[in-house]
């Protein structure tokens, strides 16, 4: 077994088969084991749970593994993310084998989930019972030193001396001695049994007998659901709903541990292994303490912050198709070389396709079989100081309605995608006469639809009394949508009807029509759809819209060209044509993401719902969030929304990234390459350290005491947007200096040679190489500016329970005197999240404590969303500069 180990696309041995497979059946057990004693320790599923619950928990885990395992599999045979790696296509059937022998249990048996989870650590006791046997036996052939170690024996002999001082205060009591005696002989025990024998029996016999015993004490209840430790010397206690997911955790890592080393034939490779898996766990327990401040706050306040949640399975799978095309990238990438952790590695890029994969699993199930997904809790509020509870839920319905906006922001950001990975058809395939002249009039037409839209913006649909809207722009609308489905049907007709000689053949001569099809008819049909509402006019056939019928069209048509094209490249062998169907693959994809686009802009810009093979596009879809949705309007025990206050955060951000990052950016230019190096740019870096240091009470008592008063004598969003702005300053010329004085001289001397002058330098060449620096520090500012309270206090009040939300960009209105613009939504205090915190939570102002958790968590919810679009910006200019 040791020898096939460093190469982990073949398997071992025919003999050895089934002993690998069952160790990778085993670390599979683990893995649904974790999973459920974090499912249970979280109560997500009680642990005295049984019959139907019980079968419908387990039905919902099944569909979730199969789910992860079956896309990953075809991913695999399709090629998209091949695994090569025996090990991780054998911990995925066992994770099947796993989940479809627990839902046959919990169907066939009467009992409870806390039986199920003793189970589970008895049969993980078993197998490594077996694998350390077959392999002292000699079944095998494995390589384990003459012992386990002495580090491992004092690990297990600490684990002996907790078991044996519980079992000792629980048979003799604390109050005797002989609890001591106890605690000792079982650590002793432990001890020997880890280092005394051969490392295949030393590393397989201690973590069976620590297994077995935790899976015993709850399978015969001695632990059970009800169970309750209060110590005396303790002020609290311990109840079995706590206790047993802890005893599953910890003994399905130590049976992981034991199984990987069984797996790796033990030896220098098994404790290789054995150590790899250590360092990952510290790892993550690293991320675990960082990520408890966040744990925390989700768990006091997600209970309000979700309450009423309604949303269509529909619309969760269309907002996570760009989770999925994304997990297939990430699966994509190579998993480094050929050693003995690149099944590891496989592991990790497929997990995020895995679990992508299971949830559309289970949203799949929803909208087929018509059932409901319901989750339902409690949550309490604050009604005449007293806490009252109410009953709610968060349902997943097989609604089939979709938001206009659910569906633009997830098919415009799937084009996005495939069009940055498109590279170019330019000079592919034969272009014939007639295409080239479609491919000329097609920019005269778009042009001539944007002329009409200008014409219609100035004299209105009907001018002079005369209803051109209706007649010419009615006209343009139906001339414009034929055309571009004509165009957007032509790269699949032209395929279809080649005369090649084969697919890969056909898709390659006629790749001048894929360009011509995807690009003129998105442009055609996008200039015709923002006609409409300016000509006041909608054609219909019958009862169907006929711009989104045409868009639906198009968008089928191009994903019919991606399929062919995908199958074309599997059976060609040629690496130039395979590259080439690739990229028509791409634009294919780019035509219909960009087609179903159009299908939501239309519903937007028009207001008229689509609806297709009982699929409905609408402006009211079936997303229903009232904590998020809803403003502030209190009916009886209902608590409403926070919007207003999500919107004023967010203007708050924004504004004050709009007045910092320029000011800072700019000196940080000026400083580095203009300044001479000396006095006054040392004494200025200190002045912007000791600047970014000061407490934020100072620039809410500047704001207050400078800005108010200039600025009306009221709070206002503006004042709050500068005091933030000037936070914000001192961090991004910092960051900024920094990252571009790491920008190598070099590239300022190479610019200098070719004869650019230094402005072209800086804006070309230093800019760009120092662009993720910068934007590093933006993200590390905003995720101050965005949670600050005190100068938000001063400056913009903590207005609470606000109905309306701010309308930033319809307050600006044109005056006849100076400044000539006006928007008194800048000029007027603004609810915002920081504040409606500490109004609710720490100074107790109104509402209930559990809605300051609430806020707290959409605010950190507001945040990580801020830093996600600075690390998508900061990646972005990361690969254009490998890439260039």
């Amino acid at each position: 077994m040791s020898d096939a180990y460093a190469t982990t696309d073949r398997l071992v041995s025919a003999e050895s088969n089934v002993y690998d497979r069952g160790l990778d059946a085993t670390i599979a057990l683990s893995v649904v084991g974790f999973a459920l004693g974090m499912v249970t320790l979280v109560g997500l599923v009680p642990l005295d749970a049984g019959g139907s619950a019980l079968t419908g928990a387990f039905a919902t885990l099944l569909a979730v593994v199969v789910g992860a395992v079956g896309i990953s599999g075809l991913a695999s045979y399709t090629g998209v993310a091949p695994i090569t790696s025996q090990r991780v296509r054998g911990i995925g059937i066992g994770l099947v084998v796993s989940a479809v022998s627990l839902a046959v249990l919990a169907v066939a048996l009467p009992v409870t989930m806390a039986t199920l989870l003793g189970v589970v650590l008895l049969v993980e006791a078993l197998a490594l019972v077996a694998a350390g046997a077959t392999s002292r036996a000699g079944v095998v052939d494995t390589e384990p030193n003459m012992s386990a170690g002495l580090l491992a024996g004092s690990v297990f002999g600490a684990v002996g001396l907790a078991f044996g001082t519980v079992i000792g205060g629980a048979l003799v009591g604390f109050g005797s001695p002989l609890w001591a005696v106890v605690a000792l002989a079982t650590g002793a025990f432990l001890l020997a049994v880890t280092v005394l024998p051969r490392e295949d029996v030393g590393s397989t016999a201690s973590p069976a007998l620590v297994v077995a015993t935790l899976g015993l004490v709850v399978v015969t209840g001695v632990v059970g659901v009800g169970w309750q430790w209060n110590p005396q010397t303790l002020s609290g206690g311990f109840t079995g709903s706590a206790v047993i997911p802890v005893f599953l955790l910890f003994g399905t890592l130590l049976s992981a541990w034991s199984a990987a080393k069984c797996r790796a034939g033990f030896g220098a490779r098994g404790r290789e292994y054995g150590a790899f898996l250590v360092i990952n766990l510290n790892a993550f327990l690293m991320v675990a303490v960082m990520a408890t401040i966040v744990l925390f706050v989700t768990l006091k306040g997600v209970g309000y912050a979700v309450h009423g949640i309604t949303v269509g399975a529909l619309t969760l799978l269309v907002v996570l198709s760009p989770a999925l095309v994304g997990a297939v990238q990430f699966a994509r990438s190579p998993a480094g070389t050929s050693d003995w952790n690149t099944g590891v590695r496989q592991l990790f890029r497929v997990l995020p396709l895995a679990l992508v994969g299971s949830l559309g699993t289970v949203l799949a199930g929803v909208l087929l079989t018509g059932s409901t997904l319901r989750y339902a809790f409690t949550y309490v509020v604050q009604v005449n100081r007293a806490g009252e509870t109410i009953d709610t839920a968060i349902t997943v319905t097989p609604d089939a309605t979709v938001g206009t906006l659910l569906l633009i922001a997830p098919a415009l950001l799937l084009a996005v995608a495939f069009f940055r990975a498109f590279g170019s058809l330019r000079s592919v395939g034969t272009q014939s006469a007639r295409t080239g002249s479609v491919r000329q009039a097609v920019p005269t037409a778009i042009l001539g639809l944007v002329a009409l839209i200008g014409c219609f913006l100035v004299v209105g649909p009907s001018p002079f009394g005369l209803p051109l809207g209706g007649t010419l722009g009615f006209a343009a609308v139906v001339a414009g949508t034929l055309a571009a489905g004509a165009l957007a049907v032509l790269p699949l007709a032209g395929v279809l009807a080649s005369n090649g000689s084969s697919l890969a053949a056909s898709a390659q001569d006629e790749a001048p029509l894929f360009t011509l099809g995807v690009f003129g008819g998105l442009g055609l049909l996008t200039a015709a759809l923002v006609l409409q509402p300016v000509a006041a006019v909608n054609p219909l056939v019958g009862p169907v819209n006929l711009v989104p019928a045409v868009a639906l069209l198009g968008a089928v048509a191009s994903l019919a060209v991606a399929v062919l094209t995908t199958a074309a490249r599997r059976g060609s062998e040629e690496t130039i044509t395979r590259r080439l169907l690739a990229e028509e693959t791409r634009l294919g994809l780019v035509g219909a993401a960009g087609f179903t686009a159009l299908v939501g802009l239309h519903v937007a810009v028009t207001g008229v719902s689509f609806t297709v093979l009982g699929v409905s596009v609408a402006n009211e879809g079936s997303l229903s969030w009232p904590m998020v949705m809803q403003a502030y309007i209190p009916l009886g025990l209902e608590p409403g929304g926070i919007m207003p206050a999500i919107v004023g955060t967010v203007w708050l951000v924004v504004g004050a990234t709009l007045f910092a990052v320029p000011l800072g950016l700019g000196a940080a230019v000026f400083l580095t390459e203009y300044a001479e190096q000396g006095r006054f740019t040392a004494l200025v870096e200190i002045a912007t350290n000791a600047l970014w240091s000061t407490p934020s009470i100072v620039f809410g008592l500047f704001g207050a005491a400078f800005l108010i008063p200039r600025l009306g004598g009221d709070e206002s969003l503006l004042a709050g947007m500068l005091v933030l702005g000037f936070m914000l300053l001192p961090l991004v010329l910092i960051t900024s200096r920094e990252a571009i004085k790491s920008v190598p001289n070099e590239y300022r001397d190479a610019s200098t040679a070719l004869g650019v002058t230094q402005w072209e330098t800086i804006k070309s060449v230093v800019l760009p190489a120092a662009m993720p620096g910068v934007i590093t520090g933006v993200i590390l500012g905003v995720g101050r500016i965005a949670g600050e309270t005190a100068p938000l206090i001063l400056v913009l009040g903590s207005t609470l329970n606000a109905t309306n939300a701010v309308d930033v960009v319809g307050g600006f209105r044109f005056v006849a005197r100076p400044p000539f613009v006006v928007n008194d939504a800048l000029l007027t205090a603004s609810a915002s999240l920081p504040t409606q915190v500490w109004a609710v939570i720490a100074a107790g102002v109104s509402g209930s404590p559990q809605m300051g958790w609430a806020t707290a968590f959409i605010l950190l919810m507001v945040v990580l969303t801020f830093y996600a679009v600075g690390i998508t910006a900061r990646t972005y200019f990361r690969r254009k500069l490998d890439y260039e």
